[in-house]
């Protein structure tokens, strides 16, 4: 579990939690400088598992999330007084996918990964960051901070 100023977030597969290791990662110069917290948690996904759902989430969470997706990144953001926290992951949800082999879906509480039949071993990877004070000038800190395309 890793503990954030909006609660703390789990990872749950196929509504069991599971443990995991948080990799505290720096800050993005020019990115998000100003980020308090910014994490890479990674569940490997073997094959022979077959179909799961890997869930990141805050289970105390009391506010709604903003969905904020963008090229090959889905994301969703929780706000409470100034404290603005992202958790995204790689990829675009849809249906079946055309081009990769998993999906996904927004949740109240978090984000999760939807895998198939198909689905190829792999580690999938979350995104977790955030921000306090969060502000409209540094707002899109914790979109940048959260994707995993911008991950070792």
């Amino acid at each position: 579990m890793l503990l954030t100023p909006l609660g703390t977030i789990k990872l749950f597969v196929n509504n069991k939690e599971v443990e995991f290791t948080a990799i505290k990662l720096d800050n993005l110069e020019l990115l998000c400088p100003n980020v308090n917290g910014r994490y890479l948690i990674q569940f490997e996904y073997k094959k022979e598992f077959k179909i799961q759902e890997i869930k990141c989430c805050i289970p105390s969470i009391d506010v709604k999330g903003e969905i904020e997706s963008g090229e090959r990144l889905e994301a969703i953001s929780f706000y409470k007084n100034d404290i603005k926290l992202t958790i995204g992951v790689e990829g675009e949800f849809t249906d079946y996918p055309k081009y990769i082999d998993f999906s996904g879906d927004y949740l109240s509480n978090g984000i999760q990964y939807e895998v198939f039949q198909t689905t190829a071993s792999r580690k999938f990877n979350f995104g977790v960051c955030w921000m306090q004070p969060c502000t409209e000038e540094n707002d899109n800190q914790t979109w940048f901070g959260a994707d995993p395309n911008l991950m070792p």
